[in-house]
């Protein structure tokens, strides 16, 4: 059944490649690479689907020992450029890499190894292919826990659980959401452009006029 299961994901992971070529040229078309693990064929090609679309959003919070999100982190991906911000701070903006694949840049080895599929998940986002598996990147490693959208092919949330207690985040357990409404993920203003101030906040500070609100969990 598991490879039955694996065989549709894929299949799946092809239709909506093809139907998205044409908005970004980014993606592998489904390459696997050769210091891939090989029981992670399906997590790798929905990492590149995620990664390589050409605009989305994610927040990053932190799940605390009660359950509650302490929200962190929000990022928009926008063409060739990734704007985030910290705890509700000022932007950032960065150029983003034209291809994000599933192998470290630093070591060359794979960034996801042990993938188990755990079966289907209902989300809020709709039924969900559910896996766990180990992640590495950097010097940082985690075991992390993801689910991939049965309609779209990409991830819709992951939960990393840092190995000696931190990773790349302060903290020991991280959430990432997905957002793919196009919508959402509009410019926003950083400091260089910074077009409104307030004056009434010593030291004066952007107001961003496309976060009205502050970073909320989802």
């Amino acid at each position: 059944m598991r490879v039955i299961a694996a065989s549709v994901f894929c299949l799946i992971l092809t239709k909506i490649a093809t139907a998205q070529g044409a908005e970004d040229s980014r993606s592998s078309h489904l390459q696997a690479f050769n210091a891939e693990d090989k029981s992670c064929y399906a997590v790798n090609r929905a990492y590149e689907n995620t990664h390589n679309s050409g605009r989305y959003s994610f927040t990053i919070s932190e799940l605390q020992d009660d359950g509650h999100l302490r929200p962190y982190m929000e990022v928009r991906a926008i063409d060739n450029v990734a704007y985030s911000r910290i705890e509700n701070g000022v932007w950032d903006e960065d150029k983003r890499l034209p291809i994000r694949t599933p192998l470290d840049a630093h070591s060359g080895l794979p960034v996801f190894t042990s993938c188990k599929e755990l079966g289907n998940s209902q989300t809020e986002e709709g039924l969900a292919f559910h896996y766990s598996a180990y992640w590495h990147r950097y010097k940082w490693s985690a075991a992390i826990e993801i689910w991939i959208s049965k309609t779209s092919g990409k991830f819709i949330k992951t939960i990393s659980r840092y190995d000696q207690g931190a990773g790349e985040m302060p903290f020991p357990v991280a959430i990432q959401i997905m957002d793919y409404d196009r919508a959402h993920a509009m410019k926003p203003i950083v400091p260089d452009a910074c077009l409104t101030l307030d004056l009434d906040t010593p030291p004066a500070i952007c107001i961003d006029l496309t976060s009205p609100s502050p970073i909320t969990a989802h």
